[in-house]
């Protein structure tokens, strides 16, 4: 009987050699399709980061609008709380009585005209209406007069002075608007109520 010899090195078998063959096989497969996740998983990310970059984007956007559609609601709340008192002071200048002071009267002039000049460097300034066309935007009509020296929607008179901030109207102006008649119609109507 032989004796085979022990050693630390056994020598491959055939056996040993088809085992790593596979494993060097798999190892080949297996690097590709981590490679192929790897880059799935960057790409999702990826992905993921651009989303939320676009989100904080929009979100900046839509806070500062907000901010600013804040500010003009406050601006356009404490300009128009001036506009009644420039009515006012326009309504103490108009009805001073004839014995008060010039001094008096000329110091609620100049308070005036400041807060008006104040006024017009925030933007804002009068509606121009008298002899102008109507516009349902701009005017409120709180009367028609029936005239036959007029073209049907001029504005007669402005009882209380409209406002825009920039272009927005603050409040529109309240107007007498004339209504077109003819002077023939006038007549054959007088006389029909004269004949009842």
């Amino acid at each position: 009987m032989e004796e085979k010899e022990i050693s630390g090195n056994p020598t491959p078998g055939p056996n040993d050699q088809e085992l790593n063959n596979l494993e060097s096989e798999e190892d080949s497969t297996v690097v590709p399709e981590t490679s192929i996740d790897l880059s799935e998983e960057i790409d999702h990310y990826k992905s993921i980061a651009q989303r939320a970059q676009a989100d904080l984007v929009n979100y900046r956007n839509r806070a500062s609008q907000e901010i600013e559609e804040a500010k003009r609601a406050v601006q356009f709340g404490v300009i128009s709380r001036f506009i009644s008192i420039v009515d006012d002071l326009e309504r103490a200048v108009e009805n001073a009585p004839e014995g008060a002071q010039t001094e008096w009267t000329e110091g609620v002039e100049l308070v005036l005209r400041n807060l008006e000049k104040a006024l017009e460097l925030e933007g804002v300034s009068q509606i121009e209406s008298l002899g102008k066309s109507f516009d349902p935007r701009e005017h409120d009509a709180l009367l028609y007069e029936e005239n036959s020296d007029t073209e049907d929607g001029l504005i007669l008179n402005v009882i209380q002075q409209g406002y825009r901030l920039n272009e927005r109207i603050i409040r529109p102006a309240r107007v007498i608007v004339s209504k077109f008649t003819e002077q023939e119609n006038q007549e054959d109507e007088l006389s029909k109520q004269e004949e009842k």
